[in-house]
């Protein structure tokens, strides 16, 4: 997974086991559970989510033990998203146990206890779910595009699938427009009055076209938008003259682990240098505690330490464009909700201008 995981924090029962330690190396943080403390090999991903891992000859002992039962009663009321993974092959040959009472367990665990089931070949393949589950559970799931997809046969096929993207148009229509005008480019510079030329294109349906093929692109989709605008005019985040000194600055923890601040910035009339975490949704606590960890290891950034060894004050801030009222409990950590509007305008200055420099 191309994404820093530094931020991900897993609970586990056995934190020095072969899957905490495999999460560790990945740079997730594991903290150890206590009170369930080798009895179980459970991972807790969020308040929600909890994963219990069992071998093929640990299933099976789950179940002549009834241990299997419990701990599912267990996951069913403490958590909403209970999730089991059964790693490796299940070997009978040992066992009093057989193919159909294992299915009927496996069966049970989703329909009675209400866990999903995931079969996993072995330990590197059961890190390798926890982790990606740990990451889009505390971090987020990437946008999905609910449009189906099917990959296109020939260049003609992949023309009418564009076309068929616009406003009321489907295989026909796209294929009428493909015939009229000869290509997708000269589709996309057609006039109002050229659509509704067109048989079953009306004013309304022509208008929609239009806008949807003229209209300037206006949307905040990544934290690395909010960067660009906020690199190009600070004076969105600050109101005095305030210095942009790095842009993805990167710092070590004592465990050598590396970590990519968003933007530093000074204020040389304060004499106070401010880490911004910028995110494009709603802030979280975990947001919050991710800040801390840049702000505790400040001074191990040859470019932080230089300012503080003046004595510059340090203060972290948590940005969005997503209205939310977070309240952060460290008085050193403020959070600012940015205009998206002049965001998009931002933006929209620097398309133009790099349009106008090509």
């Amino acid at each position: 997974m191309d994404v820093d995981l530094s931020t991900v924090t897993v609970a586990a029962t056995k934190p020095r086991g072969k899957i905490a330690q495999g999460l560790s190396e990945m740079g997730i943080r594991v903290v150890p559970i206590v009170e369930d403390e080798g009895n179980v090999d459970r991972y807790v991903l969020s308040k929600r989510l909890a994963v219990e891992r069992r071998t093929g000859g640990g299933f099976l002992k789950g179940i002549m033990e009834k241990t299997l039962f419990t701990s599912a009663i267990y996951l069913r009321e403490h958590f909403h998203i209970p999730v089991l993974i059964v790693e490796g092959k299940i070997n009978y040959e040992f066992s009093m146990m057989t193919p159909p009472a294992v299915r009927g367990a496996l069966s049970s665990m989703m329909i009675l206890y209400g866990q999903s089931v995931l079969a996993t070949a072995d330990a590197a393949e059961t890190i390798e779910i926890i982790a990606m589950m740990a990451r889009q559970e505390q971090i987020g799931i990437p946008g999905i595009s609910l449009i189906p997809k099917r990959r296109a046969a020939t260049l003609d096929d992949m023309q009418r699938r564009v076309i068929e993207m616009l406003p009321g148009c489907g295989m026909v229509l796209a294929r009428d427009l493909l015939q009229h005008f000869g290509s997708v480019q000269r589709i996309a510079n057609a006039s109002d009055q050229e659509f509704r030329s067109m048989r079953g294109i009306g004013a309304r349906k022509a208008k929609e076209i239009c806008k949807v093929l003229t209209a300037e692109y206006e949307s905040v989709d990544t934290e690395k938008n909010l960067e660009d605008a906020i690199e190009a005019d600070p004076k969105l985040l600050f109101r005095p003259p305030t210095k942009l000194l790095a842009r993805q600055h990167y710092l070590f923890t004592e465990g050598r682990d590396r970590h990519f601040i968003d933007l530093v910035f000074f204020n040389p009339k304060a004499n106070e240098l401010i880490i911004v975490e910028l995110k494009r949704g709603r802030l979280e606590p975990a947001h919050e505690a991710q800040l801390c960890r840049y702000l505790d290891h400040a001074h191990q950034s040859p470019l932080l330490r230089a300012h503080l060894d003046k004595g510059a004050q340090l203060r972290g801030l948590l940005a969005t464009v997503e209205p939310c009222d977070f309240e952060p409990r460290g008085t050193h950590i403020g959070v600012q909700i940015v205009d998206r509007a002049k965001v998009i305008k931002t933006l929209k200055k620097l398309r133009k201008l790099r349009q106008s420099t090509e």
